[in-house]
């Protein structure tokens, strides 16, 4: 096994609580994939991350395939597979384990003439057996680009993303015991719900899908969502999902992943803060999109508490799925590398957050207005200091008199900045602040 490079990103906090994240080179793919679908699943016991479909480093249509590939964990070494057995080639498509099976649904082809279809293909694929068995009974609404998430290792949840001609507010949910399909609760048919390359997670009973793009038209093109989208499952009955939406501008994510990390909390990670088509080129026109180096942490307990706790200068973007390898690790396979390189490269990814021993009373207050454009008050009112640090982690004001006057910031560009706010009896918080 090649030795791995730790590389330590930049931890940024708040109170007590501390975040970071490691990333470590694993062994390389056999080669470039970006798009592809990635899951895991065990052999003998053993676990194993798999790759399927996807396009090559040539961005062209005719770099679309259905190779597949599998790693494993413990030798630290890929292999080829079989291909997908039946359809056309595809991106875009979803990969999740049930029960130790692996389901790779939907996805879409883009034809020569720059035509695309939307497919409906459920493959399974046996990893102890290291074969395909007969395909499933297909998805009643051909999706691309959607969420794809499991509820208790027994339903693969298949949420909104595209269909041939426009995003979809339809949620299809596959029993793959039963081999069937079932219609949950629909999301709301608004751009604040329905999205292609959003990403998602299912967490206890609780749907979290995050970001992605709106189809809407045409300046600019699909731009990219900023919501958090949160569907409570009805245990009792898992069609009856109950939703919501939080609006946040941290919540722009496209083709990106979304996590949970060692303390529980949800982490929206890599992808783009803007839309692009297959080959990395802003839907525009105007150029290729870099990947985001902003994660973004959100609790389960009150989703709309979002905050940056770190950057990083590591990115990656257009991604669908990765590796669970349990106990907050995961493993990313291809995505597209800064400059819309198609990359293939093997990363095993940890996001962490500790606690310290040594308590820290956080100051408890509110800032108003929110987003803000000149100045902004605290509440209670009270004699406070202030310190703007931008999401870099550079310090762009620092206001050290107590003053019970407001803070001006209409000098300050537009933008996401975090509002630390420091009382005369030490306590300190940190708020976010949005400059429209």
């Amino acid at each position: 096994m090649q030795a791995l490079l730790r590389i330590l990103f930049l931890c940024l906090l708040t109170s007590a609580l501390q975040a970071q994240i490691f990333v470590s080179p694993l062994a390389d793919m056999p080669e470039p994939v970006s798009n592809n679908a990635v899951t895991q699943a065990r052999v003998n016991g053993n676990l194993y991350v798999y790759s399927f479909a996807g396009i090559d480093e040539s961005k062209d249509h005719s770099g679309i395939h259905k190779k597949a590939w599998r790693y494993s964990v413990a030798d630290d070494q890929w292999e080829s597979i079989a291909p997908l057995p039946l359809g056309l080639e595809r991106i875009a498509a979803g990969a999740s384990t049930v029960k130790n099976k692996i389901y790779i649904i939907g996805g879409y082809h883009v034809f020569s003439t720059g035509a695309e279809v939307s497919l409906d293909h459920v493959h399974i694929y046996n990893p102890e057996t290291n074969s395909y068995e007969a395909d499933g009974t297909p998805c009643p609404v051909p999706t691309d680009d959607h969420v794809q998430a499991v509820w208790r290792d027994s339903l693969i949840y298949v949420i909104s993303g595209w269909s041939n001609s426009g995003n979809i507010p339809t949620v299809q949910i596959y029993n793959p015991t039963e081999d069937s399909w079932a219609f949950g609760t629909s999301v709301p048919n608004t751009a604040d719900y329905e999205a292609f390359g959003a990403s998602g997670i299912i967490i206890d009973d609780v749907i979290y899908y995050i970001g992605g793009a709106t189809d809407l038209c045409c300046n600019p093109v699909f731009p990219a969502a900023p919501f958090l989208r949160i569907g409570q499952i009805n245990p009792d009955d898992p069609t009856d999902i109950s939703w919501s939406v939080v609006q946040d501008p941290l919540a722009t994510r496209y083709r990106g992943i979304l996590l949970e990390d060692s303390y529980g909390t949800l982490v929206s990670l890599f992808g783009s803060s803007l839309t692009y088509n297959y080959d990395g080129i802003d839907y525009n026109g105007s150029g290729g999109v870099e990947p985001d180096t902003v994660p973004v942490h959100f609790g389960t307990a009150d989703p709309a508490d979002m905050e940056v706790l770190f950057t990083t200068d590591f990115s990656l973007m257009d991604l669908r799925g990765y590796g669970d390898l349990g106990n907050a690790k995961y493993i990313l396979a291809g995505g597209m590398l800064a400059g819309q390189e198609v990359s293939n490269k093997t990363w095993l990814v940890e996001p962490e957050q500790t606690v310290d021993t040594k308590e820290i009373d956080k100051l408890s207050v509110s800032i108003f207005p929110n987003p803000v454009s000149d100045q902004v008050f605290v509440a209670p009112f009270g004699e406070y200091a202030f310190k703007v640090v931008g999401l870099d982690g550079s310090v762009l004001m620092h206001k050290t008199d107590f003053s019970s006057a407001p803070l001006d910031v209409s000098a300050l560009a537009s933008g996401i900045y975090y509002l630390q706010i420091l009382n005369r009896s030490g306590q300190s918080v940190a708020k976010k602040m949005v400059i429209p």
